[in-house]
């Protein structure tokens, strides 16, 4: 019997990890956005909505056009609608049951907005006479951090400590909605409706109040006990967060009096708005996506790890090669990535490649930077992309009996001459070049093995190794 080399034959299996590039937004959730055939929206009776010859058409009727089910609730989508032949009225677009996108002449338009209500997407005519060619709904990676700032479906004289739980409380004579309006009356001082808002302390908030009437004063809002000045009918605060969750507290007036200040469009985000399937982990600036060159960037704040966490998973016991691209370094943090604990990795600018097996722990995709001391602090890394796939290794055995060379004649491969692989005479290898770091270690690593092998006096033995590359091609000739 011959001696028997077996041999993991490697190959890289479909991308674990979504949105490697960055993207600020996801693909486009709507079905038969372009009108190309007369399905998939819901069309009802009487509001004057037909679909033909690639258009989404409406006879001046009041009505919506819908497609159900396509949004997550609180996620902030960009909506692109092109419109043409515009007669008269207005089409209006919306996330869910929210405030509206309004179109009165042709074109094409953008608009954010927030999914409140509901998770369906609407095309809403008021007396329209015209024609939408297209339109596209996108998932963007920002999160509205308030329940329902815009107090959608709130039946008239509900107290807003009903409208969701992150209101806790209110001292306020009244602090009824009417009309998707917050209504603080107070008839003394220091009465106000206190809002509690998650956020991550270290990170940087935009707090937005879209409408301001009634008695307006320069400290009507306090946003962890900074005031918001809303004397303009409006207000606005960038802030770092100091504690989880943020306190927000509404005021009647100037707090000393008796007084009443309506808001509307009351909002919380994070300045750093993330790419869509990305999460940040940890505290403070997890990361910077640069979304108009698509590189994200990790900054080593402080000795506490930096990262975000990627849609996708991976398997115990299952092995995974990381490819990164690093677009520049500034400093020596190292970059790390998780396997039941954060894993540390001197990376270059360029390509770079990371394989490892999976240990237990959890099995999210985490990655970012980690400072092992403070003169590392302020230490950079940013990335073009990065992609994550499992390694799937396929056994093959190989005769080694009588070999006369074992030689490497290029960077990515091997050739075992005279082996007795099916009568063949030669045997060649071929590698991913990036994972070896020489010729001769590729050589000696089969060499050794063979010889260690072919000198056992047990023929009937089979040799397992796993080499540490990728192997990604044996052709016997």
């Amino acid at each position: 019997m011959a001696n028997f080399l077996k041999l993991n034959k490697s190959y890289l299996g479909p991308e674990v990890l979504s949105n490697g590039s960055f993207e600020e937004y996801g693909p486009d959730l709507v079905i038969n956005g372009d009108f190309a055939t007369d399905s998939n929206w819901t069309v009802a009776a009487g509001s004057g909505w037909t679909i033909s010859n690639g258009k989404a058409s409406n006879d001046g009727s009041n009505g919506n056009l819908q497609q159900s089910s396509i949004l997550d609730i609180g996620k902030v989508y960009l909506i692109t609608i092109t419109v043409s032949d515009y007669v008269s009225g207005n089409v209006q677009v919306s996330a869910g049951a929210g405030p509206r996108g309004t179109v009165t002449a042709n074109g094409t338009y953008t608009f954010t907005q927030t999914a409140q209500n509901n998770s369906s997407f609407y095309l809403v005519s008021s007396a329209f006479v015209g024609s939408v060619e297209s339109v596209s709904v996108q998932e963007s990676g920002a999160v509205e951090l308030v329940d329902n700032g815009q107090f959608i479906g709130v039946a008239n004289g509900t107290d807003v400590t009903f409208v969701s739980s992150q209101w806790t409380f209110s001292s306020l004579t009244s602090s009824d909605i009417e009309s998707n309006i917050l209504e603080c009356i107070a008839s003394g001082p220091n009465e106000f409706a206190y809002l509690q808002v998650p956020t991550v302390v270290g990170g940087e908030y935009r707090f937005k109040v879209d409408s301001v009437t009634g008695d307006l004063a320069s400290d009507s809002v306090r946003v962890q006990g900074e005031s918001v000045d809303v004397t303009s009918g409006s207000g606005e605060l960038v802030f770092t967060a100091t504690n989880s969750p943020t306190i927000i507290q509404f005021y009647a007036g100037d707090t000393f009096s008796a007084a009443q200040t309506n808001y509307t469009g009351i909002s919380l985000q994070s300045t750093n708005q993330l790419a869509y399937d990305y999460l940040a982990v940890g505290s403070g600036q997890h990361s910077v996506f640069d979304f108009q060159a698509k590189t994200l960037r990790f900054v080593a704040e402080s000795l506490s790890g930096r990262s975000v966490q990627a849609v996708g998973s991976t398997s115990v016991g299952e092995e995974y090669l990381i490819k990164i691209d690093v677009a520049e370094i500034v400093g020596s943090a190292p970059f790390v990535y998780w396997n039941g604990s954060f894993i540390q990795v001197n990376v270059e600018v360029g390509e770079n490649e990371i394989r490892y097996k999976r240990v237990a722990g959890s099995n999210g995709l985490y990655f970012g930077i980690q400072a092992q001391d403070s003169s590392q602090i302020g230490s950079s890394i940013t990335l073009n992309s990065i992609s994550w796939q499992e390694v799937v290794n396929q056994p093959k055995l190989i005769g080694v009996d009588n070999v006369s060379m074992v030689s490497a004649p290029t960077d990515n491969t091997v050739v075992i001459n005279n082996g007795l692989t099916d009568g063949a005479d030669e045997l060649t290898i071929t590698y991913a070049g990036a994972s070896a770091s020489s010729r001769v270690q590729m050589r000696n690593f089969f060499q050794d093995s063979i010889i260690r092998l072919a000198n056992s006096n047990n023929t009937a033995e089979v040799l397992e190794i796993t080499p540490p590359v990728l192997i990604t091609d044996i052709v016997a000739s």
